[in-house]
């Protein structure tokens, strides 16, 4: 599991990609490296993006509590 915004930005082929993936600009994107946080919005999208690469984001990334007893 991912578990940082870096790691994340990073997995999906980084800030320009991820801006595209989004439909926002890559200094929104960079905003969000620097804060450690990814609107809780783009949960969906980010999530299926990694999906396809195996992978997964902790879910405290998008301010969302992770499930009592779910693994890291």
């Amino acid at each position: 599991m991912l578990g940082t915004v870096g790691a994340v930005i990073d997995e999906l082929g980084g800030t320009a990609s991820v801006a595209a993936l989004t439909g926002l600009g890559s200094s929104t994107v960079s905003n969000w490296r620097s804060r450690g946080r990814i609107p809780a919005e783009l949960f969906l999208v980010v999530s299926g993006a990694l999906e396809g690469k195996g992978k997964q984001a902790d879910p405290s990334l998008f301010g969302m509590a992770r499930e009592a007893g779910a693994r890291a």
